[in-house]
């Protein structure tokens, strides 16, 4: 006979449902997770392969986060959906970023994701358009009407200024997603990300040539994960969390793009696995610079940011201090380091 004690025991090890002897992984379905929103800056796509990741892989779950991934695209203004409190996190452009710098709900960058900038002006081949000079009489598609790509607007803008190329020379439209007046002639020159739009325009067979702002002194940034300075001081564990696990999905994708593509493909709207590939190849070098850690930023990707933009008078000077555009407080947590 057993003894109660010993058939409690027996009990507890072999029943299934009992629910105080399995680990704390099976538990997991009892216990509160935190609910976070992220706005992502477009539409579902390889561009957040590593959100994906994070989610599929279960590593914020592990983080007991319950995370909703929310579409952006042309009409998403994705810092007023912080500001608003749409959104916990989001993902935005540094330019975007910086024109939210205002109120009790300021913003503030906690990593960036894409290190180097993956903005583009393409002009078609043959078009007699060799570089920014020769944009002056011609129409660009680059103004940002809703605050969904004002990356696109400011690096032309910046770009004009610092060539000393007049604006008023040149005809600027309100960008068109679908880029229809491109592929038809009525616009001259379109700003595009080439990990997603160059991508789309050379599948369906148009030839162009790409200008790049680095070549012309305006060196940027992009994918930039923010949040309000509001979280930070009331949850600052849930801000650490969420970026333990979203770094570790973007060093997961960056490892194994093939698998990464596979991830994403459910989410995307028309799951083309041959564009999201390529989509895939062309972002891991702006992700993967190969300078610091994935997701890492300092002192000088801001202040130098800050100064191209004060510097062609698209920044109001002493507005906005790099220290408080941005914190490393939770890079250091994560990689468990001071300096990169």
């Amino acid at each position: 006979m057993f003894t109660p004690f010993v058939r409690i025991l027996l009990i507890c090890l072999l029943s299934p449902l009992t629910l105080s002897c399995s680990n704390g992984r099976d538990n997991s379905a009892s216990v509160h997770k935190d609910k976070v929103s992220v706005q992502l800056k477009w539409c579902h796509q390889a561009q957040f392969a590593g959100f994906y990741a994070a989610e599929k892989k279960g590593y914020y779950r592990d983080e007991n986060l319950d995370v909703a991934l929310l579409e952006g695209g042309a009409s998403v203004d994705h810092a007023a959906a912080l500001l608003n409190g749409t959104a916990d996190f989001a993902v935005l452009s540094p330019e975007s970023l910086l024109g939210g710098q205002s109120g009790a709900r300021s913003l503030t960058a906690i990593s960036i994701l894409f290190r180097k900038s993956a903005v583009a002006y393409l002009v078609k081949t043959g078009s007699g358009i060799g570089n920014p000079y020769d944009f002056m009489g011609k129409t660009v598609s680059c103004k940002d009407s809703a605050g969904s790509v004002k990356d696109f607007e400011l690096q032309f803008m910046a770009m004009m200024n610092r060539l000393d190329i007049p604006l008023d020379s040149i005809r600027m439209v309100p960008f068109e997603p679908d880029f229809k007046g491109f592929i038809h002639g009525t616009v001259d020159v379109t700003p595009t990300y080439f990990i997603n739009g160059a991508v789309r325009l050379k599948r369906k067979g148009l030839k162009y040539m790409m200008i790049w702002p680095d070549d012309y002194g305006v060196h940027c940034f992009s994918d930039t994960l923010v949040t309000t300075t509001e979280m930070i001081e009331k949850k600052p564990d849930l801000v650490f969390r969420f970026l333990r696990a979203t770094l570790r999905g973007w060093r997961f994708a960056v490892g194994n793009p093939e698998e990464a593509v596979e991830i994403t493909l459910p989410y995307v709207k028309k799951g083309d696995r041959e564009l999201q590939n390529e989509m895939m190849n062309a972002l891991i070098p702006l992700v993967h610079t190969g300078e610091n850690r994935i997701g890492w930023m300092c002192d000088k990707d801001w202040s130098s940011f800050i100064r191209l933009l004060e510097d062609q008078n698209l920044l109001k000077k002493g507005r906005v201090e790099p220290g408080k555009a941005y914190t490393t407080r939770f890079l250091n947590q994560v990689y468990g380091v001071g300096n990169p």
